[in-house]
């Protein structure tokens, strides 16, 4: 029986506020009866494109983009959401020209603006980067995160003054924006105006105690500052590094075998790259499995299992500290993020912190024999305690540089400073990182 003709046009308006509400199911059905009549229909094509993004079907997003752009080639919304799908896949030059498309037939846009200028700026070029963001805030003079954004693309090329008016632009406009208060810290920090950093990142920090760029910063201005006494709680490295040694999950001889097996299993991964850090600010020479616990081999399930046990024997261990912000509040519950680094000879991973975590760890299942005790070079090892990001150290850090071992899980707060030492003649070292993220 033919399915009864609709107005597409009241229809589609349906959907449009079905998805304003947040009723998405409701939203993707009315789209797919206007496809079913209209099977090119551009408005349609597009908010089904979304709504798969919202649900993180990047490749059906864009391919739902691509098939509106071509119905509709003068349809400037579908241009913009087909970039933003394409930066989610990483593919930065795809992102930009879908962006141009779009700006080209509405460049009014200031969201428009900023979106292109964020991939610019991943792309390392921070001039055209801050170009498109002082664009977007000409169109639209209050809005927070381009301001925000210039300073980033200002700080890029080292003009810090302009950077730190940026952010503080962006927080006249709204005083609690967590990126421009981490961002302003980390600014007047590099300026060498340490007492003047702390302000925001308190501020940050009254709001969110476990703000991990924050406390990490913190530290820094503190250490800078000579109160190394009150810089030692955060970093702590004796209380808050925990180490463990797993026996062989069932079904294994021993831990060689276990770990044999797992290298196998990272090795021939589907989401192997060597394109997962770019821009290198942390990877050096090597490839990234970056989603280990995306294809669950049983030996990655065993793997998942012996990480769930060890997180939650240390988080039962630590003290309740109130304030601290990685001891005051512990995870009832959490989701658990894993990859896997295979680093190359001379491969290592600069000193950077885990923004998105409570706790961060790491398990070694194969380690070189370059990689020694007693080296006093500690080539391969990881090291705690010495800032990144280009962040100055005027101070001597306190480091603590642990030898891996395989088999060994260790384990530490997200936002503490940790790199691995740069090591040569070995092929490859092998580990598995992972972050603990609270659910509220």
């Amino acid at each position: 029986m033919a399915e009864t003709a609709i107005d597409l046009t009241a229809t589609v308006r349906q959907a449009i506020e079905h998805h304003r509400a947040g009723r998405l199911r409701e939203a993707e059905q009315v789209c797919r009866q206007v496809l079913r009549q209209d099977p090119a229909q551009p408005q349609a094509l597009t908010l089904l494109g979304v709504i798969a993004r919202q649900a993180g079907r990047t490749d059906t997003a864009i391919e739902l983009f691509r098939r509106a752009t071509v119905a509709a080639p003068s349809y400037a919304d579908a241009y913009y959401n087909l970039g933003n799908a394409l930066r989610d896949r990483n593919d930065r030059v795809g992102a930009v020209a879908a962006y141009d498309r779009a700006l080209a037939l509405r460049p009014d846009q200031a969201g428009w603006h900023n979106n292109r200028a964020v991939v610019l700026l991943a792309e390392g070029d921070a001039a055209g980067a801050e170009a498109g963001f002082r664009r977007a805030v000409e169109l639209e003079p209050r809005y927070a995160e381009a301001h925000s954004n210039l300073g980033n693309a200002l700080l890029k090329q080292g003009r810090l003054d302009e950077a730190v008016t940026a952010y503080r632009q962006a927080l006249a406009i709204n005083p609690d924006f967590p990126g421009a208060l981490a961002n302003l810290g980390g600014a007047l920090i590099q300026a060498g105006r340490i007492a003047e950093a702390l302000a925001p990142l308190d501020r940050l920090l009254a709001r969110d105690p476990q703000q991990v760029r924050a406390v990490a910063y913190k530290a820094i201005a503190l250490r800078e500052l000579g109160r190394h006494a009150e810089a030692d709680v955060l970093e702590d490295v004796e209380l808050l590094v925990g180490r463990d040694r797993p026996p062989p999950p069932l079904g294994y001889a021993d831990m060689a075998d276990f770990n044999a097996q797992l290298v196998a299993d990272i090795r021939s991964h589907p989401t192997l790259t060597k394109d997962w850090d770019p821009y290198q600010r942390a990877a050096r020479h090597g490839s990234v499995a970056v989603d280990l616990l995306a294809h669950k081999t049983p030996t990655i399930a065993a793997f998942e299992a012996m990480i769930r046990r060890a997180i939650d024997g240390f988080a039962a261990s630590l003290p309740d500290r109130p304030g601290h912000p990685f001891l005051h509040r512990k995870p009832r519950r959490y989701d658990l993020i894993v990859w896997a680094n295979i680093l190359a000879e001379s491969g290592h991973q600069a000193a950077h912190i885990h923004n998105l975590g409570w706790l961060s760890g790491v398990y070694y299942p194969f380690i070189p024999e370059v990689v020694r005790d007693g080296d006093p070079d500690c080539l391969g090892w990881i090291e705690f305690g010495r800032p990144g990001y280009d962040l100055p150290c005027r101070y001597e850090p306190r480091v603590t540089a642990i030898k891996p071992e395989n088999g060994l899980i260790l384990m530490f707060p997200s936002y503490f400073w940790h790199r691995t030492i740069p090591f040569q003649g070995a092929p490859e070292r092998i580990s598995i990182a992972f972050d603990v993220h609270m659910r509220e």
